[in-house]
């Protein structure tokens, strides 16, 4: 987008956040604010949840127990993480992590944050099978906005929808400028009737990596608010990272090479040696694959060429053979021909780009030769419901006001099911 337009927006909101006329207020500080899940290494063993507080404190804790028993265990509370104060007016919390780990598969549980002035309700979760292979994923494109509240119109009517979701998934650039806290707080009030209810995967995205006078910069504030597992690439923690959900591994890719190699002139290699580690792994480990990347392997706008993720992930990518590769940046809907070795191919891996569900459409997408389905959505946001099936990956992607813009099965067969 034109840099001066994006000014004129970014200073629009920021005027509003001051004047307290924007989305949702802030809100009141209490034991756990912004109290959300965040998908866990395994879903069958483990859960994490973050919260936020204005104040560093040190008296935190988690409890949490099978339901219907009194034997309570405590999980790791992360120190707190605040990122630099970038705006006086509009200074960030502390944010904690707390990691539940070894819980017994199949099993219901709840758990409470504590601190020395009291503790948050009881709240339930459920962990799955280690084999489950049938659950519902809601899919969201870039949620960067002016106006945050249409970010939240898109969640509440994917929810309202699709109120079986086991979790879901922003595709990155969740919000327009990384350094912002007012619009990450517009984007937690926002997101809250599905942070309320299911885990959380964030992805990171180029946005997240910009200074509040869009410089390029470390994406501190993404990389404080979301304790997303542990084992990220060399020099990455927080950034790229990898999770199983039933019989499903989900890659999160750290594409901001742009924006981040200056500090990390190794980041690819780095990424790629632990892609390929980690896709070897979950292969042995009889789980499915799906890659979740903000930037396309290819340039943006496309002009026939594959930029630096794609001469790195691509090959690592068919030599696993990943059936469904979900992108966002360019804010349109596409659907891929199965790709192998960057050409079509009978059998190769499906590439989805994921639209917009926030306020900014992008007019010079360019449909690429091998786009099977392409919607441009300039006239309203949109999401996608991804459909783990033991058979296939069933995706179907909407507008916000039910029109179906694409639907697809892709053969992905569960090792666990009858073939």
């Amino acid at each position: 987008m034109h840099q001066s337009i994006k000014w004129i927006r970014f200073l629009l909101a920021a005027s509003l956040a001051w004047l307290g006329l924007s989305a949702g207020g802030a809100g009141a500080a209490n034991t756990a604010d912004n109290l959300v899940q965040i998908v866990a290494k395994d879903s069958a063993t483990g859960r994490t949840v973050s919260w936020q507080n204005t104040t560093p404190r040190t008296d935190y804790t988690v409890e949490y127990r099978a339901k219907g028993t009194t034997d309570s265990q405590q999980a790791y509370v992360t120190e707190p993480k605040r990122p630099p104060i970038y705006d006086e007016n509009n200074v960030p919390p502390y944010t904690y992590g707390a990691y539940m780990q070894q819980l017994k598969p199949a099993t219901d549980y709840e758990y409470r944050v504590r601190n020395e002035d009291g503790a948050t309700p009881w709240y339930t979760f459920a962990t799955t099978t280690e084999q489950l292979n049938e659950y519902k994923v809601l899919v969201f494109g870039d949620s960067q906005s002016v106006d945050y509240s249409v970010w939240g119109q898109t969640a509440r009517t994917a929810w309202e929808s699709n109120d079986d979701a086991a979790f879901f998934v922003n595709m990155g650039d969740l919000t327009d400028n990384g350094q912002a806290w007012f619009q990450w707080r517009d984007w937690y009030e926002n997101a809250n009737v599905l942070t309320g209810h299911i885990p959380f995967a964030p992805v990171l995205g180029n946005h997240e990596a910009y200074s509040m006078d869009w410089q390029f910069a470390q994406p501190y504030t993404y990389k404080a608010l979301f304790a997303v597992p542990y084992g990220s690439p060399e020099g990455q923690s927080r950034m790229a990272y990898s999770f199983d959900y039933g019989d499903v591994h989900y890659v999160s890719l750290n594409t901001d090479y742009e924006e981040l190699h200056e500090e990390y002139p190794n980041m690819m290699e780095h990424e790629a040696s632990w892609l390929d580690t980690d896709l070897q792994t979950a292969v042995k480990n009889g789980k499915r694959l799906v890659v979740l990347m903000h930037r396309p392997p290819w340039n943006s706008p496309y002009d026939g060429q594959k930029d630096i993720n794609g001469q790195y992930f691509m090959p690592i990518f068919d030599k696993y053979n990943v059936p469904l590769v979900f992108v966002a940046h360019e804010h349109v809907y596409a659907r891929t021909q199965p790709m192998k070795d960057n050409q079509p191919a009978q059998q190769g891996t499906v590439y989805i780009t994921t639209g917009r569900s926030g306020t900014e459409p992008w007019a010079d997408a360019v449909r690429r030769p091998f786009d099977t389905v392409y919607y441009n959505p300039m006239d309203m946001p949109m999401y996608l419901i991804l459909q783990v099936e033991p058979q296939e990956f069933r995706v179907t992607a909407l507008k916000v006001d039910g029109t179906v813009v694409d639907t697809l099965a892709i053969p992905a067969v569960s090792p666990g099911s009858s073939r």
